[in-house]
């Protein structure tokens, strides 16, 4: 069963920081579109927290959210995973809470299959054309998505007339390859242990320990069990282990033509609407990588109660994965604009600032290159303009909440410096130029 949820965005601090530092200085650039789903497990304790927490985390605002209606896998009902009766193969209480290579390998398998027969692709392109209508007799697409997020108007992109002209046709394969084409759909499956849960499972150790102890003729193993047990009782807060799987459409000119041709209407026409939703073989998603994170409180400030608590973690332990998978996969990297020139006391430039960070996994080896955005031809095209670095200690902690939490005291994004074996003069790199990382 998959059950159905309406997404709800609530902005953090630094989020909203960001974007209207953003908005200052970038009027467009393509962004990847991301869906987020996640596991829901009925059987834990706090299943339904967790369940409900997922729907209230602030969206990846370096990403163009891409709800479908479905965010979540009900993992009772799963019953395709290799080497299991039903659910996913996932973490124990008390046990190792990383899976194995074949564990990860089964339940990636078995998502893909599952989002495949829920027609997750179906429903990401029919988001992109904006669906609209409430049955299939009044059904049909538009182009309102593909204007906001690509920069282009509506007569430019209307589908009908654009794959006759040649301003028309370079603007669908322009926003076919950068925008459709980098749809990303995450899938976290989170298993949480709080400090009750560690304080049983040591208490339960060292009992036994005190049963062997005591069977020699003593009580002190039973003595060391009570002190032990009272110590993992005084601890607070939890620990959670989230498995993160990376999925993309699969989409090229191939597909998007069957798309054009065959079910693409601006207006009312139930035979195409249902043709659409009955091919379940052109739009479908492929599986790119799992990566694996834990995030750990041990003790709850006062300013806390345990749903804030474990908020903070569900998001932090996401943002974690999702910097590893950037790492991985050069599609699905971000790219972020420079937003601020610094100045040293001499009025030279001593620095670019970006607004990402910590969230995003930035390192001080990393390197990023700085992009011009051109249109040639009436599309968009990126040029490199440079190479730069983030300078030591200057990395901006935008994980969620770090101002609250007094992680970070810096709002004005991480300070970059040019690469020392890049030549480029620093007056050729301007406000509004966008970063990316890059290998090397």
């Amino acid at each position: 069963m998959i059950l159905t949820l309406a997404a709800t965005a609530l902005l953090s601090v630094s989020a909203v920081y960001a974007q209207e530092a953003e908005k200052k200085t970038v009027s467009t650039y393509y962004r990847n579109a991301l869906t987020n789903m996640m596991i829901y497990h009925a059987e834990d304790q706090f299943g339904y927290d967790v369940y409900e927490i997922f729907e209230d985390l602030p969206p990846q605002e370096r990403y163009d959210m891409h709800p479908i209606g479905l965010r979540v896998f009900d993992n009772s009902k799963i019953h395709n995973v290799s080497g299991k009766k039903n659910g996913l193969h996932r973490q124990t209480y008390g046990g190792d809470l990383i899976l194995d290579d074949n564990e990860k390998a089964a339940n990636a398998k078995a998502l893909l299959e599952l989002m495949n027969e829920a027609q997750i692709g179906n429903r990401i392109v029919a988001k992109w054309f904006d669906l609209q209508g409430e049955t299939l007799q009044d059904a049909h697409f538009g182009t309102r998505i593909l204007e906001e997020r690509s920069g282009y108007n509506a007569s430019v992109l209307d589908v009908e007339k654009a794959r006759y002209t040649v301003e028309g046709m370079a603007a669908l394969q322009d926003v076919s390859a950068e925008l459709i084409g980098h749809s990303f759909v995450l899938v976290s499956d989170m298993t949480y242990i709080t400090a009750e849960n560690r304080a049983d499972a040591t208490k339960a150790v060292f009992a036994v320990l005190g049963a062997l102890v005591d069977a020699g003729g003593g009580n002190s193993g039973r003595r060391l069990a009570e002190n032990v047990g009272d110590i993992a009782d005084s601890f607070t807060g939890f620990k959670v282990m989230t498995h993160t799987y990376l999925y993309q459409l699969e989409w090229n000119d191939s597909i998007a033509n069957i798309f054009y041709d065959q079910y693409y209407t601006a207006e009312p026409n139930a035979d195409k609407m249902l043709a659409f939703w009955q091919d379940t073989t052109s739009f479908r998603m492929t599986y790119l990588g799992t990566e694996s994170s834990n995030y750990e409180r041990t003790k709850v400030a006062k300013r806390y109660n345990r749903n804030d608590l474990l908020q903070m973690i569900t998001m932090r332990s996401i943002d974690k994965n999702i910097a590893k998978l950037q790492k991985r996969f050069e599609a699905f990297r971000v790219k972020a604009p420079i937003t601020k020139i610094e100045y040293g006391k001499k009025g030279k430039i001593s620095g670019f600032r970006a607004q990402i960070g910590l969230k995003e996994g930035v390192e001080d080896d990393m390197k990023f290159e700085v992009l011009e955005c051109r249109y040639n031809k009436g599309r968009l095209e990126y040029h490199r303009v440079a190479v730069i670095r983030p300078v030591k200690n200057r990395i901006w902690d935008n994980r969620f909440n770090a101002l609250m939490e007094g992680d970070s005291d810096n709002m004005s994004g991480t300070l970059f410096h040019i690469d020392p074996l890049d030549k480029t003069k620093v007056k050729d790199i301007q406000p509004g130029m966008l970063i990316r990382q890059i290998n090397g």
